[in-house]
């Protein structure tokens, strides 16, 4: 009888014991305080100096005729696509070729006529050996062939070299009527009609590819880049999508003073969407180091003179002072009291201290 009293009694306090038990946990858990937290890596990281530029034809060229005329044809509008060599337009050039092969026949006559001559004279001359040797004829009479076989033969080459020469000449002549495009690019202006004169500037002919940002660097960053550094741009054309360019000139004399330098910056534009005036964001990096920590710059705490951070170690808060090194784009370098592995709180920090319970919530990664 007496014990079932006591296992009533243990019954009935059951209840009480599991409500204090429950109350002490949630106490506890509302004493916790909930972190995000992070993995400390290693990385490259760089520090960049930012500008702005504007994007330019590597290459632009004038098209012309050294000759004056009509224009007959013209084969490519703007915006069209030309290769190098290919015919752009003609002149009217008919009477110009008509002379033309006038003047050849005149000259291949001369020479066909200087050959025929050396031919005599050649003969002439092995006949008088023949005689000479035979005592036939005097030394004098052997001189005499000999000397017209060699003006002979000297006419007959500068009436060869003539020709060649004016052929060079009169073909050129032709050849400045058909105006062909010197580079591979893009027609940006094209300034005649058939029917009218030819001007100075027919055509204006545009490599786009590679392209070229145009920009300035001041007198303190000038000597911090090379020719080949590899820079990133990024274009404001909308969607602002990021390009790596090279530097391709560095211009080592100074404007507005002398205290601005131009730098061109290459970037490959094979299917030709960037165009010429369109801006672009320049950055130049200008340190860079491998293997290095590297954190968001908000999870840095300051106190005074005092920076430091908090990691997590078997569920409990360390703060750890740092001092920051290189910054870019809201990350900043550690180069002491961090280690790769490190759990590093990212966010709550502002809330805890080395003696709060903590509750990891969330863990993200640096990218």
């Amino acid at each position: 009888m007496k014990t079932n009293k006591w296992l009533i009694l243990i019954f009935l306090l059951l209840p009480l014991i599991f409500t204090a038990c429950s109350t002490k946990t949630v106490e506890e858990d509302a004493k916790s305080i909930p972190v995000e937290v992070m993995k400390v890596e290693t990385t490259t990281i760089a520090k960049d100096h930012y500008t702005m530029g504007k994007l330019s034809a590597s290459e632009e060229v004038n098209v012309s005729s050294q000759a004056r005329g009509t224009v007959k044809n013209v084969y490519f509008n703007e915006g069209n696509r030309v290769s190098k060599g290919v015919t752009l337009y003609t002149l009217d050039n008919g009477d110009l070729i008509n002379d033309v092969n006038l003047s050849k026949g005149k000259l291949d006559k001369a020479v066909e006529d200087a050959k025929l001559k050396l031919h005599d004279a050649q003969t002439n001359f092995k006949n008088n050996e023949i005689l000479y040797q035979a005592e036939a004829i005097s030394r004098s009479n052997y001189d005499q062939a000999l000397l017209a076989y060699n003006q002979a033969k000297l006419n007959y080459e500068l009436a060869e070299k003539e020709r060649d020469l004016n052929y060079k000449s009169l073909d050129a002549a032709v050849n400045d009527t058909i105006i062909k495009s010197p580079i591979d690019g893009i027609v940006s202006q094209r300034n005649i009609q058939p029917g009218e004169m030819n001007t100075t500037v027919d055509f204006v002919i545009v490599n786009l590819s590679p392209i070229v940002v145009k920009t300035n660097v001041s007198e303190d960053l000038i000597n911090r880049i090379s020719l080949g550094d590899e820079v990133k741009v990024i274009i404001q054309s909308g969607s602002k999508d990021e390009y790596s360019g090279k530097v391709s000139s560095i211009n080592p004399v100074g404007v507005n003073n002398g205290n601005i330098y131009p730098v061109e910056i290459q970037i490959a534009n094979d299917d030709f969407i960037l165009k010429p005036g369109m801006f672009a964001e320049v950055y130049f990096k200008l340190e860079k180091a491998e293997n290095q920590i590297q954190i968001p710059n908000k999870t840095i705490l300051t106190r005074g003179n005092e920076q430091y951070v908090y990691i997590i170690k078997d569920n409990i808060p360390l703060k750890v002072p740092v001092q920051k090194g290189i910054t870019n784009n809201g990350f900043v370098q550690i180069p002491e009291g961090l280690r790769e592995g490190d759990l590093l709180v990212v966010k709550g920090q502002e809330y805890i201290n080395e003696n709060s319970q903590v509750t990891i919530i969330n863990n993200v990664s640096l990218s």
